[in-house]
């Protein structure tokens, strides 16, 4: 299963690249033209660095 927009870009972009939130929030604004808060793509960070963590 492939992962939505905002893990995609999350991953990408903060994990992968080391851009800050305010850049994937641009990003999503700009290619998909979907409104992400910042909140929101945080909790998503830490869902994902937590899950990161349980499986290793």
């Amino acid at each position: 299963m492939e992962p939505d927009l905002i893990s995609a870009a999350l991953r990408e972009l903060v994990l992968r690249d080391g851009k800050s939130l305010k850049e994937v929030q641009q990003y999503l604004r700009m290619k998909y033209r979907l409104e992400a808060d910042e909140l929101v793509l945080k909790r998503r960070l830490e869902k994902m660095l937590q899950a990161e963590k349980a499986v290793a």
